[in-house]
């Protein structure tokens, strides 16, 4: 994860527009609230089997922050958590544009 990507996720966090956790996350994505769903590359692979099954199924992108660990994602937003939920669309195109794309 960048710092500016990191940075984002802080102020989102601060503004409120952040699910924290699993079960959250998912609810939020079942009731369409999420706009994006970003989640830590050391979660279980079902964790991140059933994160993409429920945003695939709604078309919500899913975002698996490369190289970022739990601890990192957690520190940038401020909560202990391997997966977040976005509900402001105003920050997630920023952040979606400093994501590396998978190529």
């Amino acid at each position: 994860m960048t710092d500016k990507v990191g940075t984002l996720l802080g102020f989102a966090a601060k503004s409120g527009s952040l699910c924290y956790g699993f079960e959250k996350s998912i609810a939020a994505v079942s009731r369409g609230l999420a706009k994006g769903v970003f989640f830590a590359t050391d979660i279980s692979a079902k964790s991140r089997k059933e994160i993409l099954f429920h945003c695939d199924r709604l078309n919500i992108a899913a975002y698996e922050l490369k190289d970022t660990s739990m601890d990192e994602l957690s520190q940038a937003v401020g909560n202990r958590c391997a997966v977040i939920a976005l509900t402001s669309e105003s920050f997630l195109r920023p952040i979606v544009s400093y994501l590396t794309p998978d190529v």
